[in-house]
């Protein structure tokens, strides 16, 4: 299948101001609409577009690694708001409510993401997409 150079062009181009907004979708989750998942698909969508003109593999074996660590940590800040109000999930931070939601909103993002490249990678090395 040949790559159109339109498509490389525009990918090379607009890549970086995909992930860009995903990243903000993602931060600013507790004040706009969007949140962790979407802000996470939004960079993965970015991260995979890059292999339209270069290709890049990554290691399946590492991914998963680093998205299980990613959920121990939103088991841990999980826990730690257990410990300190009583309740799962509440914020644990005194005096400031919108550091928890970004912090959450991050976490949720980044696994996310780590999960979507990792499937769409599958497919990649399986064959299926190019």
């Amino acid at each position: 299948m040949r790559k159109s150079k339109v498509l490389i062009s525009m990918s090379r181009f607009i890549y970086p101001y995909i992930i860009m907004y995903g990243v903000y979708v993602t931060l600013f989750g507790n004040l706009t609409p969007g949140g962790g998942f979407q802000g996470g698909v939004i960079v993965a969508t970015g991260i995979m577009l890059i292999n339209f003109f270069k290709p890049v593999r990554f290691d399946l074996i590492k991914l998963s690694g680093y998205e299980k660590i990613i959920f121990l940590t939103i088991l841990i800040v999980s826990n730690i708001s257990y410990f300190v109000t009583g309740e799962n999930f509440t914020n644990f931070f005194q005096h400031n409510q919108h550091l928890f939601l970004v912090l959450l909103n991050f976490l949720i993002g980044l696994k996310v993401t780590l999960g979507l490249v990792n499937i769409l990678e599958t497919f990649f090395i399986e064959g299926e997409i190019f």
